[in-house]
This record gives structure tokens, C-alpha cells and sequence, in this order.
């Protein structure tokens, strides 16, 4: 069953490119049923561009915002430069928690060993009601401390079980993470751009997180058993980006998380 097959006007989403052209990329819209989208290179960053593949690569996840959609044809319109630093944390953000929650629901079915079928019927079920899974989870959470909910959630009692117990489980071994804000450049117009991607892939090997927020913005994460564990991988991360870096500048600043988008699972 297939839900939100168009999002609305001005609404944030997350696209992928799949393609770049000379002039835009074509995306797919990864909450919309990978709907085709296309991101005019008007609207990729603010100012001249002289080469669209500095901003963007193929296979990146981003933030967008629609600004076109023409259900006729079938066509819809994305731009990165409307979408606000704020705005595409929050969205990646909120992402991520929805697939790490998507993620113990997997394994709540595994642990019951619900036939395909009703796992299917389950799914549909927190999708049409829920929309997502992370307010799935909440109201899992809310009905667990009710003494006489006003309407029952309508999925197996032992499937419920599973979800609280894992989602307990995983809170409890939960590991500490910090993160950092990271803009970095380069100045070469050869091998720039290669350089970059040598980067940040010394970064993703020495185990932080990586993820896009907008040229030349990115975000890191990282997570260990303690705080000094965590930042150890930032200044090994720092480290690689000085030795690797070439013709380039960075600068990498602390970010602090809101309490409120830490972790869905520590109100259960």
C-alpha cells in the first residue's frame, strides 16, 4: 500500500540524487516512494555556480524544499538554497530516528516470529494511522502508562511487548553522542573535488558520522561508550581532515543537541 504520493507545496523532504546534469539533477524523493523530483541548478546554492558537482554528488542524501509540483505531468521542483541550516537538522534529524525506531520494529517482528503476511498488515497499519513510526512508537509509549486508553492501539499484544522491551533495552545500552558542525573547502579547481570525497571518507572509516547539510556544511557524529570516547573520534577525524586536505580550509564547531530530539525512546 502506498501512501503521501505527492508532498505539499513549500514542505521539506529528502531527496537523493541520482543524477546530475549541466543544468540540475534529477532526485528521488525518499518519504514519497522515491517519486522523481528535479533540483534546478538555480536553486542548488545562492550566487554564481561555476561547477554544480561542488555542491552536490550522486548518491547524496539532502534536504530540500518543494517549490513546484505540477501533478499533470508529473513533475515536481526541489531547491537546497530555501532550506535553512535549522531546518535541515531537524529534518535529518527526525529522519534518522524514524529509521533507527523503523529499525526495532524490525526486530520486535523477528522476536515473535509473526508470519509476512501480518507483518505486512502491521506495517500498512502504523503507516496510515501513525504516518511514521517514531509516532507509532510515542503513542506505544503513552498507551503502556494508561491505565484506559482511549482507543487501543490495534497490533498484537506481544508485538507490543517486543517493541517496548527492545526499545527499553536499546535506551538502557544507549552510547553517548556528540556532534560537530563542519565547513570545509577547497580552492583546487582540478582535483578538488576528489580531494573532498578522500575526506570525508577518512572521516566515515575512522567511525564518525557523516552527513551533507548544505555546501559547504556538513554534520558530524559520533558515538562511544563514554563522552571522552566520543570526542576521541572527532579529534581523529580533525586530524585526517588535516592531513588529507589540500588546497582547502575548515573549521569544525561543537553543536549542542536539543533535549527534546536526543532520543524519543528516554519518555518511554
Amino acid at each position: 500500500m502506498e501512501y503521501k504520493q505527492y508532498p505539499q507545496p513549500s514542505s521539506l523532504a529528502l531527496a537523493k540524487i541520482e543524477k546530475i546534469m549541466q543544468f540540475g539533477a534529477y532526485c528521488k524523493l525518499i518519504e514519497y516512494n522515491n517519486t522523481d523530483a528535479y533540483l534546478p541548478i538555480r536553486e542548488v546554492s545562492s550566487g554564481w555556480i561555476k561547477n554544480i558537482h561542488e555542491f552536490i554528488h550522486e548518491g547524496q542524501t539532502v534536504v530540500c524544499k518543494i517549490i513546484y509540483i505540477d501533478r499533470e505531468k508529473g513533475t515536481i521542483d526541489i531547491s537546497l538554497k530555501k532550506v535553512t541550516s535549522k531546518e535541515s537538522k531537524d529534518k535529518m534529524g527526525a529522519f534518522n530516528l524514524d529509521n533507527r525506531l523503523k529499525a526495532l520494529c524490525q526486530r520486535a517482528f523477528k522476536e515473535t516470529k509473526l508470519p509476512v503476511p501480518q507483518r505486512n498488515e502491521i506495517n500498512d497499519y502504523i503507516m496510515s494511522q501513525f504516518k511514521s513510526y517514531t509516532n507509532f512508537v510515542k503513542a506505544l509509549g503513552e498507551e503502556s502508562e494508561s491505565k484506559g486508553p482511549a482507543e487501543e492501539i490495534k497490533v498484537p499484544k506481544r508485538f507490543k511487548e517486543a517493541v517496548l522491551r527492545i526499545i527499553e533495552a536499546s535506551r538502557q545500552n544507549k552510547k553517548f553522542i556528540v556532534a560537530y558542525d563542519l565547513s570545509m573547502s577547497t580552492q583546487d579547481t582540478m582535483n578538488g573535488i576528489d580531494n573532498l570525497k578522500d575526506v570525508l571518507h577518512g572521516i566515515s572509516a575512522a567511525g564518525v558520522e557523516v552527513s551533507y547539510v548544505s555546501a559547504p556544511k556538513y554534520k558530524l557524529m559520533a558515538e562511544g561508550t563514554d563522552y571522552t570516547d566520543a570526542e576521541e573520534k572527532i579529534k581523529n577525524a580533525v586530524n585526517i581532515i588535516k592531513s588529507k586536505l589540500k588546497a582547502g580550509s575548515f573549521n569544525i564547531e561543537k553543536e549542542k543537541l536539543k533535549k527534546e530530539k536526543e532520543d524519543i525512546m528516554n519518555r518511554l
